[in-house]
């Protein structure tokens, strides 16, 4: 799931970073049917497979999805498996990291976008994974948990930047600047990292995951409790085309993005359009 900027690439360059994602993908995925974890692509990503066969055309990641139970046990198989070709980044692995998402990403290459330019740490080429939690029944504690996960969110992200991408001009605009500025501020004062930040965004988006939930969803964005979707219709996943390999996508697919996203299948105007706007991009043995 990308912010809200685009940037038209040159072709060959999309290209190429087109392809060492599908192979990213691939590893992934041979990983994960290895060890029997269901892995589905998700967002933008499974929009792509069923509108394109692949890539939405102007897009620049891969967004997959699991249930925590299965991320957690991806992360404890990564090393063993993955680690010689790919890193695997969460604020808990690399503390300069402040955002909520997991990344796999390409060693010895570079992807610095306009939205995590300000980060510290070193950023690759990369795929995310969105874990899916628990959703509580009652509609006040689905509020509750929403408003919960959102705070440490955002606090996690302007624990890294001052200068997150904000969607509007004029005075609004700078009196939302000014009060990120004070609070990455504030949080660099009192020694507030993002590793902290994260065990309790970790914390609240598990709480429930002890439960028998009917709903799962990814809290790593606002919509989270509105796209929330039946366990149960997740499964059995389903395998479609995507570029040159084949992968998974939720049982209900199409119920999913149209709750997500409205009517999906028709392409959208340049104006409407959704990428990572690269600022920098470098492909193994820092060649451009």
């Amino acid at each position: 799931m990308s912010n809200g900027i685009y940037t038209a690439y040159d072709p060959k360059t999309l290209q190429r970073l087109h392809d060492v994602q599908v192979q990213m993908l691939k590893d992934v995925l041979r990983v994960c049917d290895k060890y029997s974890i269901p892995c589905f692509l998700i967002y933008g990503t499974a929009i792509g497979a069923v509108r394109h066969g692949g890539f939405i055309p102007w897009d620049d990641d891969i967004d997959v999805g699991m249930l925590r139970e299965d991320f957690d046990k991806f992360c404890e198989i990564f090393p063993r498996e993955l680690y010689h070709d790919y890193e695997l980044l969460t604020p808990l692995i690399d503390n300069r990291y402040a955002c909520t998402v997991c990344h796999v990403q390409k060693k010895g290459t570079t992807f610095i976008s306009e939205v995590s330019k300000d980060l510290k740490c070193h950023l690759g080429i990369f795929m995310d994974i969105f874990p899916f939690d628990g959703v509580p029944d009652r509609v006040g504690d689905q509020k509750k948990l929403l408003r919960k996960t959102t705070f440490y969110g955002k606090l996690l992200f302007l624990s890294g930047t001052g200068n997150p991408h904000i969607p509007y001009t004029g005075m609004l605009y700078h009196i939302l600047h000014l009060g990120c500025l004070i609070i990455h501020f504030l949080l660099k004062i009192f020694h507030v990292t993002p590793d902290k930040l994260y065990r309790k965004f970790l914390k609240a988006c598990t709480l429930y995951n002890d439960k028998q939930c009917e709903y799962v969803t990814s809290y790593e964005y606002t919509g989270s409790i509105k796209d929330k979707i039946k366990k149960e219709d997740l499964f059995p996943l389903k395998k479609v085309p995507f570029e040159s390999i084949e992968a998974y996508i939720p049982n209900n697919n199409d119920e999913f993005l149209t709750k997500v996203y409205g009517e999906y299948m028709s392409v959208p105007p340049e104006s409407k359009r959704i990428n990572h706007a690269p600022l920098v991009i470098k492909f193994e043995n820092n060649m451009d």
